[in-house]
């Protein structure tokens, strides 16, 4: 359990602190303001893959034991469960530009018409998102995250501690974001925060 925090650790730490204004504040002063524009989204997404993909390989290849498995009827509602999360994260992106998020249409902006726009990271949407399920609840990619790692129909000593982390992470990411966003929208924001819950939907009387 210890290996698995401490690995987990590592990667939220490099994870949180890459997307942290102060951290790219540094990088922008000493790799210049194209580089933010133009690299950053695409390098931190990478780097982001990397760790998370090398956190899993080493947590996977831990010694591990079951303790429970669930009935043939019950995993099948589990895995609905999963499949619905990951159907609801991904509607977020209806809302974004997958391919911005990503930080590809950055650098193909440069690399084929010279163009450097948007803001730190060269993210060009305007505005504050507030509906389709960014009008459910206020983050639902990071609902979907827990969702999927909390629902799964195997329970074993190393993926409930993984579990857990995650949970908590996704959670501490979400406060995380609204301070982010506050300082970024401001009243509108916080207007926001007022109308949609967090992460568990306001059940609406007819």
């Amino acid at each position: 359990m210890m290996t698995i925090a401490i690995i987990f650790f590592l990667f939220a730490f490099i994870h949180s602190v890459t997307l942290t204004l102060w951290f790219k504040g540094i990088c922008q002063k000493l790799a210049g303001d194209v580089f933010m524009r133009v690299w950053y989204r695409f390098l931190y997404n990478q780097v982001s893959i990397i760790t998370a993909a090398a956190a899993f390989y080493f947590i996977k290849n831990l010694p591990d034991r079951i303790i429970w498995v669930s009935p043939l009827w019950l995993k099948l509602i589990l895995h609905g469960i999963q499949l619905f999360g990951l159907v609801f994260g991904a509607l977020a992106f209806r809302y974004l530009d997958m391919k911005e998020f990503l930080g590809f249409r950055q650098v193909w902006r440069y690399l084929a018409r010279g163009e450097v726009a948007g803001n730190i990271e060269g993210l060009t949407e305007k505005g504050l998102v507030t509906n389709g399920v960014y009008g459910i609840v206020r983050h639902p990619m990071y609902v979907a995250g827990i969702i999927f790692v909390t629902f799964s129909p195997v329970i074993t000593v190393n993926g409930m501690t993984f579990t857990v982390l995650a949970d908590l992470y996704f959670l501490f990411g979400m406060l995380i974001e609204e301070r982010r966003f506050l300082k970024i929208f401001g009243s509108p924001y916080r207007e926001y925060m007022k109308q949609v819950p967090r992460m568990i939907p306001k059940w609406k009387r007819g």
